[in-house]
């Protein structure tokens, strides 16, 4: 009878213990049910091949993984590989893969889906605009599930780096092969959240994927909300109605500094705002006058006055935390020397352009259209501003109809192969990312030389040398290089941001 009691005793102690710990875990494991972004621009394309904007990366880096990407420091870090290595020749890489990974349709990621997926990014007729990133890659060549070799044609000191960038995003072979060109409308890959719903020009929907292999998030449901107006989104955010608003302008952002429940969290960023000044239209084939449109402006105003310290002046194509950037210039304001560079190209009474700008997609975007509008008519450059929705704008822009227009170029390898070529080789004119169709026969030379050069001092010599001459020529009128600010309520944590202007939320928390 004793026995008796002592077990019942032991057992009801066991149960009450267990009640504890379930409640402990249910406390400490409490799923959101939502949480709401605010973005000022709508998604273009959900597939990871053919997005060309950082804006869409958001969303797509949420839903996809790569085989490596960044950490905040833009140092490579293991992601769908665990491992890695390369060969004496600089020119096989194996890479050993997580396993247990299901893609968001149950199919089973393995060195199968690699080779599918950069497969489909190689082949031309998928028309990726972003092809040239993984253009190096020869042959992917599955070794066992869980092993995969990639061979590119001569050695890439920048591999791990294009690895990390989005359009390197394992897509499901099953969904490839169910969707092709579609795979927009169905977007799977391995990510913290699944793709669910996309009401144009209003709303993205993810949800929670239960078997990330990382841990499922904290949050059931985020709904990216499109509210292309700034004040609109502070006002969002600061009333409770959301949990988290990007890209405000820098007077939202100072003003919620001082905010009951809402934090900011600031950083440096890759991204380098430019001009791009169509060389191959009209009075912009002539380098002086690109030049003086250079020469016009006292980006330091910008810099202090519009953005109060949000942004760093351009002394290279590329940002610091790019690597292979070197200072090479600073095109210092100087109206007199605007004016005769103009005269000397033969337009002694100015000239008239057109700008092409958006709303809300870059940090203070209208301002800075409107402010370099200013500065340049001091020269009798005139300017007439056209503001477009990002989306139209990146469409149209590829047709290559435009005298100028206002973007940013974050690129995500953190590299300078990709903060150059894409926008500066000959061979990159729209419909990819050149967009000022600049084209130098050196530069290009350059450019080439550097990917198949993996010792890292003779790499940066020859990037130094393509930036020196890129500026000189004023292939752009070279800007500001970018930082970030991002406004979230104080309940709000665990979010990574990134210098590639990247948000992940599968480490999101939000309490009561």
């Amino acid at each position: 009878m004793k026995l008796g009691r002592k077990v019942i005793a032991v057992l009801a102690m066991l149960f009450v213990c267990m009640g504890f710990v379930r409640c402990a875990n249910a406390a400490e494991g409490k799923v959101a049910e939502q949480l709401i972004v605010l973005t000022g621009a709508d998604a273009s394309t959900f597939d990871p091949h053919m997005c060309t904007d950082s804006a869409t990366e958001i969303f797509n880096k949420n839903i996809y993984n790569n085989l490596v990407r960044f950490n905040g420091k833009m140092e490579i870090i293991p992601d769908l590989a665990e491992k890695w290595s390369v060969s004496d020749d600089g020119c096989t890489w194996t890479f050993n893969l997580r396993t247990g990974v299901k893609f968001h349709d149950g199919t089973d990621f393995n060195a199968e889906a690699v080779k599918v997926t950069f497969e489909r990014l190689l082949d031309k007729a998928t028309g990726s605009p972003r092809r040239s990133v993984l253009s190096s890659i020869v042959k992917v060549e599955p070794v066992d599930a869980a092993t995969v070799k990639i061979t590119t044609a001569s050695p890439n000191g920048a591999m791990l780096q294009q690895l990390a960038h989005p359009v390197a995003a394992i897509i499901s072979p099953t969904a490839i092969k169910t969707y092709g060109k579609d795979i927009s409308k169905h977007p799977t890959g391995t990510g913290a959240f699944k793709f669910k719903e996309w009401k144009i020009g209003e709303e993205i929907v993810l949800e929670r994927n239960e078997n990330y292999f990382n841990g499922a998030p904290m949050v059931q449901t985020v709904y990216f909300r499109v509210v292309p107006e700034d004040a609109t989104r502070a006002l969002l955010l600061q009333s409770g109605q959301a949990d988290i608003a990007m890209r405000l302008p820098v007077t939202e952002v100072n003003r919620l500094r001082n905010t009951d429940r809402v934090k900011i969290m600031d950083g440096d960023t890759v991204m380098m705002m430019y001009v791009a000044l169509n060389n191959s239209k009209g009075v912009l084939k002539d380098m002086r006058v690109r030049q003086a449109m250079n020469y016009a402006v006292d980006k330091d105003a910008i810099v202090n006055d519009i953005l109060e310290g949000m942004g760093a002046v351009a002394d290279s194509p590329i940002s610091p935390l790019t690597w292979g950037y070197a200072s090479t210039m600073k095109y210092s304001k100087d109206v007199a020397k605007a004016k005769a560079l103009l005269a000397e190209a033969g337009y002694p009474d100015g000239i008239d352009l057109e700008l092409w700008s958006t709303a809300g997609r870059y940090f203070m975007d209208v301002q800075v259209a409107e402010n370099l509008q200013a500065q340049w008519a001091e020269a009798g450059i005139r300017v007439k501003i056209r503001q477009w929705e990002f989306q139209a704008l990146m469409s149209e822009v590829k047709k290559g109809e435009f005298d100028m227009v206002l973007l940013g170029w974050s690129p995500s390898t953190g590299d300078a192969d990709q903060g150059l070529y894409p926008v500066f080789h000959s061979t990159q004119f729209p419909p990819n990312s050149n967009r000022a169709f600049y084209s130098n026969a050196n530069v290009d030379k350059l450019l080439d030389q550097a990917r198949v050069e993996v010792d890292a001092k003779k790499r940066a010599e020859l990037y130094k040398q393509a930036e020196k001459i890129i500026m000189d020529e004023a292939a752009w009128t070279f800007l500001y290089q970018c930082k970030q600010a991002l406004a979230y309520r104080s309940n709000i944590s665990g979010i990574e941001m990134l210098p590639t202007e990247h948000i992940l939320l599968a480490k999101v928390q939000k309490a009561d």
